[in-house]
């Protein structure tokens, strides 16, 4: 290693000689600034809401550098590391790295494990006149952070709401403080026609985005969040928060189909194209049955040949009354035992207030 300390002056650089943070609590809370310098494969995997990735290694470079660490172990893995990074090149990555400091002067550097990687950029950084803090742990400690954030959610309690699909769940929920969405999170509305699912943040940045919500309801004495299905989307909600929203009471959102009718519409279906409904309409035919299946999908067809909003509502009463209120129909009778409260938008608004003490979003 002492050859390489010569040759590489970042490397005498110990962990105590730059700045270095571990409060994640604050990083997540208020959403410092990160400056994630893995390489974008380990970027994709997963992060926090906070992070951008500017990689000191592009994937092929880590690449071999993995082959020399399991051929040679750590001081040949270092060697490759820093070979691979000529002058020039490191120019151009200390450019990049400067442009965002200088938008985001408070702002961190993490790696995997807080190690190598982050103390090297650290001393070029440092070479050129900044003094960055690196994440103590990296990305792993925030990670295991945020999963403990989830584990204590069970701790919390919470107020579930319920209803039938359109009745405005999900308004009520961002209407309300403090509130958790947890659809909004997973971008995802939910259901068949809930949204196209490969455009969802991995499991990772969703737990992590979940984390940094519950650290700012941790001290509330009711949180609001929307019934949910364990899985949204291709998205599970955490057990631990999972198993506590089913012990928890529950108020029952009610409106008029025609109410329901024109908010699904303006939600689900308003530029939303005929092919990506027939596509949702698939995924539910074996629950429909061909018959019903078939009766929908003419429905569709006609709406969007038509163009006329009264010919969705056609389709949408039929989807309606075959799938969705059967099915929110049975689960109300699971948790029966539960529901405190009926009542439309307004009503439930002011239950919530009054009896739990959430209040406008606005205020």
């Amino acid at each position: 290693m002492k050859h390489l300390q010569k040759k590489y002056p970042e490397l005498n650089l110990g962990a105590e000689s730059l700045p270095a943070v571990d409060d994640y609590q604050r990083i997540l809370l208020d959403l410092i600034p990160i400056m994630d310098v893995r390489s974008p494969r380990e970027f994709a995997q997963g992060t926090t809401p906070n992070a951008v990735n500017l990689p000191l290694l592009s994937d092929d470079e880590r690449k071999a550098v993995g082959t020399a660490y399991r051929e040679g172990g750590q001081t040949k893995a270092i060697s490759c590391g820093l070979e691979v990074l000529p002058k020039q090149k490191q120019a151009k990555l200390i450019t990049g790295w400067i442009q965002f400091l200088q938008r985001h002067p408070n702002a961190l550097i993490c790696c995997w494990r807080g190690g190598l990687r982050s103390k090297i950029v650290q001393a070029w950084l440092y070479e050129s006149g900044w003094t960055v803090p690196r994440v103590v742990g990296g990305s792993k400690a925030l990670r295991s952070f945020c999963l403990a954030v989830i584990d204590s959610a069970s701790r919390y309690h919470y107020v579930i709401v319920a209803g039938r699909t359109g009745a405005g769940k999900t308004q009520l929920i961002k209407a309300l403080q403090p509130s958790i969405d947890l659809e909004g999170i997973a971008h995802h509305r939910g259901s068949a026609f809930g949204g196209d699912t490969a455009v969802q943040p991995t499991p990772v940045n969703f737990e992590s985005s979940l984390a940094q919500k519950l650290l700012r309801v941790k001290n509330s004495a009711n949180i609001l969040v929307e019934d949910e299905s364990r899985v949204i989307g291709k998205l599970a909600i955490p057990e631990s928060l999972f198993k506590r929203m089913g012990e928890s009471p529950v108020v029952v959102l009610q409106a008029d189909e025609t109410t329901r009718l024109h908010h699904i519409y303006e939600s689900y279906v308003q530029g939303t194209s005929e092919a990506t409904m027939i596509a949702n309409l698939e995924k539910i035919q074996k629950r429909l049955g061909l018959k019903r299946h078939d009766e929908i999908r003419s429905s569709i067809q006609k709406a969007y040949q038509t163009g006329d909003r009264e010919n969705h509502f056609a389709w949408l009463t039929l989807l309606l009354k075959y799938y969705y209120d059967p099915m929110y129909d049975y689960q109300l009778t699971r948790k029966k035992e539960r529901v405190i409260y009926c009542g439309n938008m307004s009503a439930v608004a002011e239950f919530l207030r009054t009896e739990f003490n959430f209040d406008s979003a606005l205020n």
